[in-house]
C-alpha cells in the first residue's frame, strides 16, 4: 500500500512525498522489490541514475521473493519489465552496452515485452549502421504495447534523419515523461532546437487516451546548410497513430506516416575536398500501417503487421570523368509495394518460441537519362563537340517470401539457449537467391560477477517496406540486421565477456567477425556474381560510477573493412581497406538539482586504402561537451551541446560507403566546430 501510495504521489508530482512513502514500504518490507522499482523510476527522472541503477537492481534481486503469489511465467515479465527500466538508467549514465545487454536479456526471458523492444530501440541510438534494428524494435514495441498515453515522436520512427543529437538526458524522448498510471487525458510535448549552420527545427506530439483508445499526431522538421558547400539538408516528417482496444485480448492500430527530404552531398569521403558541388537528391514517401495484436490467453501471443509505401525519388549530379570529360545524370525512380508480416509468441516456464512469415513485394518504375560532355582545351565554344546524350527506362519488381523460428531455452538456471532458423526466397531479375539461415546463441551467467555470450547465425538481408520487420534483431545480444544491400547473405560470428566487479564498476569485451557476399549483375550483361566483404568489429569498455553524481565510460574500438576488389578496378564499389581505431573517453556529471553535464573526448585513427576514392591515414582528438537542465516536476529539459569544441580539421573516410538504407546518412564526425541547444516541454 506504501509503494502504491508512493506511486500516486509521484503522478501527481508531489516529490518528496513519492520517495517518502517509497522508504516506509522499504522498511516495513525490505523483500518486496515493488518499492525499489518504483523508487528507481522516481530517481531516474530526477536526473539521479546512478541511485537509480541500484533501486532497480536490488528490484531485480528480489523479484523471486514473489514466487508465493507469482507464477513462474509472471515472475520472469517482471524481471524483463524491471530490466528494461534499468536499462534506461543505463543509457542516461553514457554506460550504452550496459544498456543493450539488459533490454536483450529481457527480450530472452520475455519476447513480447513491449517496453524491452522499445528500450534497445532507444540504445541503438547513434550506432552506427544498425537503423534497420532500431526502428525495427520500435515496430515491435507499437504492436505489443496497450493503450497508452506515450506517443511515438515521428523522428524516433524514421530512419537516417542524420540530426546533430546529444547523448545521455540530454537526448530525453518524450516516453520520459510516461506515467505510472494511466487514465483519461490529453497530452502535448513540444520540442524545439537551433545551432550554427542555419541549423533549425522542431517537433511537436500531441496525444490522448480515451478509455480503449489512444492516438497521437506529430509533426518534425529539420534544417540545416551542414558543414560544407552543399552539405545541407531539409527533413520534414507528419504522423497519425491511432490504436484501439476492442477486447482486452484484441488490440489493433494503425499509423499513416508522411516523410519529404530534400539534400545535397552528405558522405565524408577521406579527402574532405572530395564531394558534389551539384549532387541533389529528393525523396517523398508516404507509407500506411495496420497493426494487430491478439493474446488469447497469458503466454500466447499473435502479431500481424502490414505495411505499403510509396516513395518518389529524383536525383541529379554530374561527375568529373577526368579533366576534360564529365557526365550529367538525372534519375527519376517511384517505388511501390506491401509487406505483409504475421508472427507467433508462445511462453512457457522454461522456453519461449517466437515463429513467423513475411512475404514482400516492390515495384520500382522510373528513367535514367543524362550527358556526356567532351571539353577540348583551346577551342572555342561553337566548334567543341556537342553533348552525347543517353537515355533508359527503370524497371525493377522484387519478391521476397521468408519465413523463421527462434527459441529461447533456460537449460539450467543462469543459461539461457537461443536457436532458430529461417529461410529466405529472393528475387529480383536476374538475381535469384534462395537461403537457409541458421541461428545459435548462448547467454551463460558464470556467476554473479560474469555473464559470457556467444553466437553464429547466418541471414539473408531481407527486402523491407520502411526499413523495419517484425522477425527479432538479435541473438543472444548481437545484432543481425545491419543496413546492407537487399539480398546480402552474411554469417556473423561473436563472442563476449561482460563482468560486474563491483555495483559500481562493469566492463566488457567483444569480438564479432562477419563474411558478407553481396550479390551484383556484372555490368553490360545479365550475368550475376558477388562482390565479398570481411568485416570485424572489437571492442572493450570500462564503466565506473565512483560517487552519485558521476559516471565514467571508457571504450577501445577496432573496426576493420576488407573488400576483395573486382578483376576491372572500374567495377569496385567499395575502398580495399578501411582501418579504424577509436577510444572515446567520456565523464558525466548529475545533480540532484536538476542540472547535469557531460564531456566526451574521442582519439581516432585511420588508415584507408582505396582504387575509387582518396586514401591515405590521419589521426586526431575530438571534444564533445554538453550541459543541461531538467525542469522541476517533469516538465521538460534544456541542454546545449558542442560538437568538435576546438574546431579540428582531419581527414576521415566515413562508412556511408556501406551504407544501403533508402536514405542518405552522414558520418560521427565532422571536421568544424557545430554548437545545437534544444529544448523540450511537456504539458
Amino acid at each position: 500500500f506504501r509503494s502504491y501510495l508512493g506511486k500516486a504521489y509521484f503522478e501527481e508530482k508531489r516529490a518528496p512525498l513519492d520517495s517518502e512513502q517509497f522508504a516506509i514500504a522499504k522498511q516495513l518490507d525490505p523483500n518486496d522489490p515493488t518499492a525499489y522499482l518504483y523508487n528507481g523510476i522516481a530517481l531516474q527522472t530526477e536526473i539521479r541514475p546512478v541511485e537509480a541503477v541500484e533501486d532497480l537492481e536490488r528490484s531485480i534481486e528480489l523479484t523471486d521473493n514473489r514466487a508465493v503469489y507469482r507464477s513462474r511465467l509472471l515472475l520472469d515479465k517482471d524481471r524483463a519489465a524491471r530490466g528494461t527500466s534499468l536499462a534506461r538508467a543505463y543509457n542516461d549514465l553514457g554506460f550504452k552496452q550496459l544498456g543493450v545487454n539488459q533490454s536483450t536479456e529481457s527480450l530472452a526471458i520475455d519476447p513480447a515485452n513491449a517496453s524491452a523492444h522499445r528500450f534497445l530501440s532507444d540504445s541503438y541510438q547513434g550506432q552506427r549502421r544498425v537503423e534497420i534494428a532500431r526502428v525495427s524494435e520500435l515496430l515491435q514495441a507499437q504492436l505489443m504495447q496497450d493503450i497508452n498515453i506515450n506517443p511515438i515522436q515521428p523522428s524516433v520512427s524514421a530512419t537516417n534523419l542524420n540530426i546533430i543529437t546529444l547523448g545521455g538526458p540530454a537526448g530525453a524522448g518524450f516516453n520520459e515523461f510516461t506515467p505510472l498510471f494511466e487514465r483519461n487525458k490529453t497530452q502535448f510535448n513540444i520540442s524545439a532546437f537551433g545551432g550554427n549552420e542555419d541549423t533549425y527545427g522542431g517537433e511537436a506530439v500531441v496525444s490522448a487516451l480515451y478509455d480503449r483508445f489512444s492516438f497521437s499526431l506529430g509533426a518534425f522538421s529539420y534544417d540545416s546548410d551542414g558543414w560544407r558547400e552543399n552539405n545541407d539538408l531539409d527533413q520534414k516528417i507528419y504522423d497519425a497513430f491511432a490504436q484501439w482496444a476492442i477486447t482486452p485480448q484484441l488490440n489493433v492500430q494503425a499509423e499513416f506516416r508522411h516523410q519529404e527530404t530534400e539534400s545535397g552531398d552528405l558522405a565524408f569521403n577521406f579527402d574532405p575536398d572530395d564531394f558534389s558541388d551539384d549532387r541533389r537528391l529528393e525523396t517523398d514517401r508516404d507509407t500506411a500501417r495496420l497493426g494487430l495484436r491478439y493474446s488469447p490467453k497469458p503466454g500466447s501471443d499473435f502479431l500481424l503487421s502490414y505495411i505499403y509505401s510509396d516513395r518518389s525519388e529524383q536525383l541529379s549530379e554530374t561527375q568529373q570523368i577526368d579533366p576534360v570529360t564529365d557526365v550529367s545524370t538525372t534519375a527519376d525512380r517511384d517505388t511501390d509495394g506491401s509487406l505483409i508480416e504475421g508472427q507467433y509468441i508462445h511462453q512457457a516456464n522454461i522456453f519461449n518460441i517466437v515463429t513467423g512469415a513475411a512475404y514482400s513485394e516492390l515495384n520500382t518504375n522510373g528513367d535514367i537519362s543524362g550527358s556526356i560532355n567532351i571539353t577540348i582545351p583551346g577551342l572555342p565554344p561553337f566548334l567543341q563537340p556537342p553533348p552525347i546524350t543517353f537515355g533508359d527506362e527503370i524497371r525493377e519488381e522484387v519478391k521476397h517470401s521468408r519465413a523463421y523460428v527462434y527459441a529461447n531455452i533456460d537449460s539450467r538456471p543462469g543459461l539461457t539457449w537461443t536457436v532458430g532458423a529461417s529461410v529466405d526466397d529472393y528475387k529480383i531479375e536476374p538475381i535469384e537467391e534462395t537461403s537457409f539461415n541458421p541461428k545459435l546463441g548462448i547467454r551463460w551467467d558464470i556467476n554473479s560477477a560474469y555473464q559470457f555470450r556467444a553466437a553464429a547465425f547466418k541471414i539473408l538481408k531481407p527486402s523491407l517496406l520502411n526499413n523495419r520487420t517484425i522477425e527479432p534483431t538479435q541473438v543472444a545480444g548481437f545484432n543481425q540486421l545491419f543496413d546492407d544491400a537487399t539480398g546480402t547473405e552474411s554469417w556473423r560470428y561473436a563472442v563476449a565477456l561482460d563482468s560486474r566487479l563491483t555495483r559500481n564498476i562493469s566492463w566488457g569485451a567483444e569480438a564479432t567477425w562477419r563474411d558478407i557476399e553481396q550479390p551484383v549483375v556484372v555490368l553490360g550483361t545479365d550475368d550475376t556474381d558477388t562482390e565479398n566483404q570481411d568485416e570485424q568489429f572489437h571492442r572493450l569498455y570500462l564503466n565506473w560510477a565512483p560517487t552519485d553524481r558521476l559516471a565514467l565510460t571508457a571504450e577501445l574500438v577496432y573496426d576493420l573493412f576488407e573488400n576483395d576488389q573486382p578483376s576491372v578496378p572500374e567495377e569496385a564499389l567499395y575502398p580495399e581497406k578501411v582501418r579504424t581505431v577509436s577510444i572515446p573517453l567520456g565523464a558525466n556529471y548529475f545533480h540532484p538539482s536538476g542540472f547535469f553535464a557531460g564531456v566526451l573526448g574521442t582519439y581516432v585513427d585511420q588508415e584507408v586504402k582505396s582504387s575509387i576514392s582518396a586514401e591515405g591515414d590521419d589521426n586526431f582528438f575530438l571534444v564533445d561537451v554538453s550541459v543541461g537542465y531538467r525542469f522541476m516536476k517533469r516538465r521538460g529539459i534544456a541542454s546545449l551541446g558542442i560538437k568538435n569544441l576546438f574546431d579540428t580539421e582531419f581527414n576521415y573516410q566515413d562508412d556511408s560507403y556501406r551504407e544501403f538504407s533508402e536514405d542518405a546518412t552522414t558520418g560521427p564526425y565532422f571536421p568544424e566546430r557545430l554548437i545545437i541547444g534544444r529544448v523540450t516541454v511537456n504539458f
